[in-house]
């Protein structure tokens, strides 16, 4: 088993059979599809698609239920922002009331559009993020020949991420082993008592900081030292070589990004208008 920033995946990934530079590209290329595509049928087709990838490089899906409470009270945010503070224009057609609420079809289609824009843009956070650590993405810059100050500085912010929750995962198991769970009880309950684990962690990240500066400080690192433009040994580059496959991969993102860009802004395909939502309501 392999150490991610999620969790663990088995060495024998299919993941790891391409260049972290791939995997850096996928986040990012892939992320910009849900922004040019505002139909929510195809952002949904994505995003069965990304955890068919997810199933397929063998991460545990335990990692997605954790973020399931979390999707679940951004969509809810959204479509109270829609529906109630959304504004009113002439063209809304209703739909029905909530009380002395008039709920408009309009906002509602934004709300779902944004929503289904968000979703596959945080499966493909999760995926990357579940199959890399913090050297991938430094091989990953290192190979784009960034520089080695940008480089180091995004390496630790990583690092503080993944040490984050590895500590919220202990200040989990220490309330548990003190006989408090959350299992089965509503979302409101969960969210109010989520506040309960900022204080530990306040307080960790603290102390994890100070750790952190005592290592760089031993280890003689400054930032005048990291701006140095000295050519420096990239010794990890040797152990990853961009094979064929990375090559072709990394081609087919773009050339799909490219005819996404062609058939949203030139034939006005996968817009607003023609969703299925859309059709069935003003039909």
């Amino acid at each position: 088993m392999k150490k991610t920033l999620l969790g663990y995946i088995p060495e024998e990934s299919p993941v790891y059979q391409l260049h972290p530079l791939t995997r850096v590209m996928f986040l990012l290329i892939v992320s910009i599809y849900p922004m040019l595509v505002a139909a929510p049928e195809w952002n949904l087709a994505l995003t069965v698609l990304i955890l068919g990838l997810l199933v397929y490089a063998k991460v545990r899906m335990n990692t997605i239920k954790n973020y399931i409470p979390i999707m679940g009270s951004m969509g809810f945010i959204i479509l109270i922002s829609y529906t109630i503070f959304g504004g009113y224009e002439p063209s809304y057609i209703p739909i029905g009331h909530l009380g002395s609420l008039t709920l408009y079809f309009q906002p509602i289609r934004w709300a779902i559009v944004t929503y289904m824009r968000l979703i596959p843009m945080i499966f493909v956070v999760i995926f990357f993020f579940s199959t890399s650590r913090e050297r991938d993405l430094i091989v990953a810059l290192r190979t784009l020949r960034v520089p080695f100050a940008m480089t180091y500085l995004v390496g630790m912010g990583l690092r503080s991420v993944g040490m984050v929750m590895e500590d919220f995962q202990i200040v989990r198991e220490a309330e548990k082993a003190r006989g408090f769970d959350t299992r089965g009880k509503s979302l409101f309950y969960k969210l109010r008592k989520f506040i309960m684990y900022i204080v530990p962690l306040f307080g960790l990240a603290l102390r994890r900081s100070e750790e952190f500066s005592n290592a760089l400080t031993a280890r003689a690192y400054t930032f005048r030292g990291l701006l140095n433009q000295q050519k420096r040994a990239d010794y990890v580059l040797s152990h990853y070589h961009l094979s064929f496959v990375d090559y072709i991969f990394i081609f087919t993102l773009i050339l799909a990004l490219i005819t996404l860009v062609i058939l949203r802004y030139h034939y006005g395909l996968m817009g607003v208008e023609s969703t299925v939502i859309n059709k069935l309501v003003l039909q």
